[in-house]
């Protein structure tokens, strides 16, 4: 077991710090979008908190843990503001994000446009004089522990209604380089471009949600597509299927306690067999602060 973790500890080193590290990536993004496109402040129309957690390949110890902390709100009438904080660990290397977003909204077509922006800072650290059973490489990357603290900045762009959303968002335009490995970026570029839409059925109980978000990260990986699929009950509960093409199918849920307080669950089965693991959990909680006297909330947003 502890020459599995090595290779695992290796690995994720080399995929994290010698390559590029790489936003996480959630299978229930469609509840976490603040992470993904600043524009999305204050498009809830109220104060909005959530909170986030992935266990990805549950059963090993190094593998990928995410915690993210997002709160948003309209400000002024077309004003959003917003922050999220991010947590990322895998084995002995931690990612913190902490990122403010800005975004202003227009009146387009039947719905809104919202332009926005953010930024913050990550600080990557190290602990590589942690791993045990280490086989010499002869690579000083291995040899103690390592600190960087990058700043970055990002945009977005949302169009959205009542009953649907497209987007495209660049969350951080820096490249930036670690000192870590001289020669090599260290934080690539992503591209997102995600929508979605309630549709009504044949029947006052149910609704179908359809989502697709699109991932690209030029010259370091190839284009990721996620595709899900849902049904929503008496507004209440939602159910539903995911697909991201060559790498996990998922199934997931969230359940609407009253119109201000949800909670939702996801599960990843992997299609790439990494060692020993099995799949990925992801859980979170969120809270609306809606006014008694909000007129404008006819049905829960599911986006």
């Amino acid at each position: 077991m502890k020459k599995i973790l090595t290779i695992l500890t290796i690995l994720f080193t080399w995929t994290q710090v010698s390559n590029a590290q790489q936003d996480t990536h959630y299978t229930g993004y469609m509840f976490n979008n603040l992470v993904i496109n600043p524009a999305y402040a204050g498009s809830r129309g109220h104060l909005s908190a959530l909170a986030y957690y992935r266990h990805q390949w549950a059963n090993i110890p190094t593998a990928p843990r995410d915690i993210s902390i997002s709160v948003h709100s309209p400000f002024r009438k077309k004003v959003g503001l917003g922050i999220y904080i991010e947590n990322d660990r895998i084995g002995v290397h931690n990612r913190l994000s902490a990122f403010a977003s800005y975004s202003y909204r227009f009146d387009f077509l039947n719905g809104e446009l919202s332009a926005g922006l953010q930024g913050g800072i990550l600080n990557y650290t190290s602990n590589l004089n942690d791993v045990e059973n280490l086989p010499d490489i002869g690579d000083a990357v291995f040899a103690n522990r390592q600190n960087r603290l990058l700043p970055n900045f990002g945009f977005g762009l949302l169009y959205f209604t009542q009953k649907s959303y497209i987007g495209f968002s660049v969350p951080h335009l820096l490249n930036n380089n670690s000192e870590f490995v001289e020669t090599e970026e260290f934080q690539r570029r992503h591209y997102f471009l995600g929508a979605g839409t309630v549709l009504p059925l044949n029947t006052t109980d149910f609704k179908l949600r359809p989502t697709i978000l699109i991932k690209s990260i030029p010259a370091e990986a190839p284009i990721s597509i996620d595709l899900s699929l849902s049904f929503i009950f008496k507004n209440t509960f939602l159910a539903g299927l995911a697909h991201r093409f060559g790498d996990s199918f998922s199934i997931f849920t969230e359940f609407y306690f009253n119109e201000k307080l949800r909670a939702g669950y996801a599960y990843d089965f992997p299609l790439k067999k990494v060692a020993t693991a099995v799949g990925s959990h992801e859980f979170f909680i969120g809270y609306d602060f809606i006014p008694q006297d909000d007129e404008k909330i006819i049905s829960p947003r599911f986006f």
